[in-house]
């Protein structure tokens, strides 16, 4: 306590003095003026009211201390490395993150928004590598998959204090990996002597790592459509102890088998799938997943996909479909039925309610499911029978040929199946010929015919006297393979449509040319039978991707490309391509992918990928005749840096600093937005004085006592 008396001390003596002379002399002369009673109190209470009078004009003073948070900061340091990712709860939150909540300066009622409310200076740094100011943006740092530099952090940290900013403390939130740099125990001790304590916040848990990993046995598998495939498994478990766990087997995101294994520590087993059946050919994309275990280090080969090329069937299944009896039925029928390469079907609609239906478990009547046409290859169908079929039936009819693959040859009349098939159908218009004579037309190798067919000494012609047609307009990509010698009209039209393949056929009455001769019964045999194969044999691959086994790396750009070709098989230069990406925790992104002008029809992009494990990546191609594809792939993404080694919990190495440096430990779980860090013992300090005379209470007090020794003296009869 002090005194702020203004003037020098002697004088303070001299006026006490004097003060108490005056006081006696004037309670003295009070011994003859009243009695006793009144006189004491009277003496008692202007006492008082003296004392507190000199109380007021000797305006005493106590001062107090408390830490000065101008002068000093609290550092925050948040771990950005590559093992910060690590989740160590399935689907929880990363140790990432945790730290963020933690850090969120946006949020109000976080740690750290908390702690600047009760401190000047808090500052955060994000390190890894490097250390650097915690931006919002920094949170994407722990992608990277860079090293973790705790040490260096924390000298960083030491050597920007200076003698009139220091740190008071320090905050680590980190799970004690340190794999670059100095350590962080040595650097401990420059902060114990400075007498700066850090503070820990533990970020993981301690748990046994490993790694189960799932893979394909045989990448080359031998597959035809409608035949048995048989795929395997290798299944390993790198943990130290026994591990159960779902080994599933995909074609794309349907689940086709599941089983569950155990395996010893370091053992490896082959698992033998039950016979695929493949319905159609193409490429078919197929994948494996294994459900890991808590602690695996490396999600990257949990899963893995497969490319197979299904080759078509060696008997392709052909429907003959009209709504009228056509003298060119009882022909295909004898050629392709008695050919063991074809498993030859027909339904003919003869009257209203009689049906013609040839081939097993085929019924005698109008389909009105949308699903009937996957059962077939090919489809050789008159387009008057699209008025008796209803809309879905028709829709089922284009997914036949644009998702399966199957092959689709319409006859007859082009305008309707042109309206509701759309640009199913290859041809737009056509014109009638009904010539006098058989008009002559010469059949192309290409794409039906192989070089020993000899395409070229083939006679095909339009019969006399019976309608036939000249295809006049047909779709872009159309290709005319059957053409008249003398106007270069086509006859035969075909087209790829997604994963199928389309024609039209202009010669209805083409039955006349097997009655001719024997030499043309065989050139009729060979024709349709290879037709009717080609249609068969599913469309050629016109989304081509890369497709890679080897994992891709954390933190690198990933390159994506595909090849495309349009309906006429030509490299596509028109095409829009876009890519869907999607991978764990949430990942996603839509890219657009451009045309490369090294290489025709190649269109290409880049992402960069986030957490490891695996990417779905979801083609989508769309030409300008309104035609699309779609296709999926799969890749992988691993940890391949040091910090996927080892993703441990190091809580000796945090509990060790914390210890040294004289601060607290403990985990981020218990960490609340009040708890305070262990601080310097000499903290700059703030005095601040107390005045004790500004207190109202002093004041009342001499008031009361005046206002009593007053009424006193009146009550005595005392002037």
């Amino acid at each position: 306590m002090g005194f702020d008396w203004p003037a020098p001390p002697e004088w303070l003596g001299i006026a006490g003095i004097l003060l108490l002379a005056a006081a006696i002399y004037h309670f003295s002369g009070l011994r003859a003026s009243a009695p006793d009673p009144t006189r004491r109190m009277v003496i008692a209470l202007r006492s008082v009211a003296l004392a507190l009078f000199a109380f007021l004009l000797l305006r005493p003073y106590w001062e107090t201390t408390s830490p000065d948070a101008e002068r000093y900061r609290l550092v925050a340091l948040a771990d950005l490395s590559g093992s910060m990712l690590t989740k160590d709860v399935k689907d929880g939150p990363s140790r990432a993150d945790q730290i963020k909540s933690a850090l969120d300066a946006s949020s109000p009622d976080s740690w750290i928004s908390q702690a600047r409310q009760r401190h000047e200076k808090v500052e955060a740094f994000g390190f890894d590598e490097r250390t650097d100011t915690l931006r919002p943006s920094a949170w994407k740092r722990p992608e990277a998959g860079n090293k973790t530099a705790l040490g260096e952090a924390l000298r960083e940290t030491l050597a920007k204090a200076n003698a009139t900013e220091a740190p008071a403390a320090v905050i680590v939130f980190s799970d004690g990996r340190n794999n670059q740099g100095s350590s962080s125990l040595e650097v401990a001790k420059d902060f114990r002597t400075r007498g700066i304590p850090v503070n820990v916040v533990g970020v993981g848990e301690a748990r046994a790592a490993g790694d189960v990993s799932v893979s394909f046995a045989d990448r080359l598998p031998r597959a035809i459509a409608k035949e048995e495939l048989k795929l395997s498994a290798l299944v390993r478990n790198d943990f130290g102890k026994k591990t159960t766990t779902q080994v599933r087997l995909l074609e794309g995101e349907k689940q086709l088998l599941e089983t569950t294994v155990s395996l010893d520590p370091g053992e490896e087993k082959r698992l033998d799938f039950a016979p695929l059946i493949p319905e159609a050919a193409g490429p078919a994309r197929y994948r494996l997943t294994v459900e890991p275990p808590l602690g695996d280090r490396d999600p990257s080969n949990d899963s893995d996909s497969l490319l197979v090329l299904v080759q078509p069937p060696e008997v392709v299944t052909t429907l003959y479909f009209s709504n009228r009896v056509h003298p060119l039925y009882p022909f295909l029928k004898r050629t392709l039925a008695s050919d063991e390469r074809f498993d030859f079907r027909a339904l003919i609609r003869m009257s209203e309610k009689t049906f013609h239906a040839f081939g097993e478990n085929l019924k005698p009547e109008l389909p009105e499911d949308p699903e009937f046409w996957m059962d077939f290859d090919t489809v050789i169908l008159d387009a008057s029978v699209f008025s008796d079929l209803n809309d879905t039936v028709v829709e089922g009819l284009k997914r036949f040929v644009h998702r399966r693959g199957g092959g689709l040859l319409l006859f007859g009349p082009a305008k309707l199946a042109r309206e509701k098939l759309g640009g199913v159908a290859p041809v737009r218009e056509v014109e009638e010929f009904l010539g006098k004579e058989d008009r002559s037309l010469v059949a192309l190798e290409e794409p039906i015919f192989a070089p020993e067919d000899e395409a070229g000494k083939m006679k095909p012609f339009l019969p006399g006297r019976l309608p036939g047609f000249f295809v006049t307009e047909k779709n872009p990509a159309a290709r005319g393979v059957v053409i008249s010698r003398a106007n270069g009209k086509a006859v035969l039209v075909l087209q790829a449509y997604g994963a199928g393949r389309v024609g039209y056929w202009g010669s209805p009455h083409d039955w006349r040319r097997p009655l001719r001769d024997e030499r043309d019964g065989k050139e009729f045999r060979k024709f349709w039978t290879a037709l009717a194969e080609w249609l068969g044999s599913g469309g050629e691959d016109r989304l081509r991707i890369e497709d890679e086994n080897r994992p891709r790396e954390r933190g690198k750009s990933v390159n994506l490309a595909v090849e495309t070709l349009g309906s006429d098989f030509e490299p596509s230069h028109d095409a829009l391509v876009e890519a869907k990406v999607e991978g764990p925790d949430g990942y996603e992104r839509t890219l657009h992918l451009y045309p490369e002008g090294a290489v025709a029809g190649r269109y290409a992009s880049s992402f960069l990928p986030g957490s490891p494990g695996e990417y779905k990546v979801t083609y989508s191609l769309s030409f300008p005749d309104g035609e699309a594809l779609e296709r999926e792939n799969f890749l992988r993404v691993a940890e391949t840096g040091e910090e996927s080694i080892d993703v441990s919990y190091n809580e000796r190495d945090l509990r060790m600093l914390a210890k040294l440096t004289g601060g607290d430990y403990l985990k981020i779980d218990e960490l609340d937005s009040g708890w305070e860090p262990k601080m310097a013992k000499d903290l700059p300090l703030r005095v601040e004085r107390v005045s004790l005379a500004d207190n109202w209470v002093f004041f009342l007090v001499l008031f009361l006592t005046a206002g009593l020794e007053w009424v006193f003296r009146r009550q005595a009869g005392l002037q």
